[in-house]
């Protein structure tokens, strides 16, 4: 299943690229108080979100790569077709969480962010909480949005320098700016985060 991330985003597996999408999947994850977070790449001409990684559970992310949501079906389906982020309680039964019976249980909230370019959708990040009663907030949404914005800049410039395409380095100076920016405002609102925003920014010049 490695390769769905070279077929969906043009990255190598355990790649710094990888490693930028993976640490802001978790760290976003604990910003809100997940215990899981999940990034679905876009597959436009089956108009389905395929699973391509799971943070804070091996098990779950051996189980749900590969796995797809259908356009506007569930939360994720749902923040993916809308374009604005989701919150509520799972409603898309299709998913096979774990692939055994050691599982944390049923999850209790969901909360879906898409992943965007100039309005463009490139995929949904996603976060899972098992907690009994736990849901998540307008506040935690907004959050989640910026994580979900960054990563949708990764993604899209991977894709343009992996593409060789003309005026790639303008457009990629431009992103990292707007990268850049986008962590410093999560930093101002969540301090507790700047920890790990440092790993982020410490990959992602690895990657630049």
């Amino acid at each position: 299943m490695d390769d769905l991330l070279t077929t969906y985003l043009g990255i190598l597996p355990q790649t710094s690229e990888e490693t930028v999408l993976r640490l802001l999947i978790e760290t976003g994850a604990r910003a809100v108080g997940a215990d899981e977070g999940s990034l679905l790449v876009l597959d436009e001409g089956a108009k389905e979100l395929a699973f391509l990684m799971t943070l804070g559970s091996e098990e779950a992310e051996a189980a749900l790569k590969g796995q797809r949501v259908p356009l506007g079906k569930g939360i994720t389906g749902l923040a993916a077709s809308t374009l604005e982020v989701q919150i509520g309680a799972p409603t898309f039964k299709d998913i096979k969480q774990t692939e055994s019976d050691t599982s944390e249980g049923e999850p209790e909230a969901v909360m879906a962010a898409p992943m965007l370019v100039a309005e463009q959708l490139i995929g949904v990040i996603t976060a899972v909480s098992f907690e009994q009663g736990k849901r998540f907030t307008s506040a935690d949404a907004d959050l989640y949005a910026r994580f979900a914005g960054i990563a949708a800049l990764v993604v899209d410039q991977n894709r343009r320098l992996a593409g060789h395409k003309s005026k790639a380095m303008g457009a990629t100076g431009a992103q990292e700016a707007d990268i850049l920016d986008a962590l410093s405002r999560i930093i101002a609102r969540r301090p507790e985060t700047l920890e790990q925003l440092a790993a982020i920014l410490t990959a992602f010049e690895a990657v630049a």
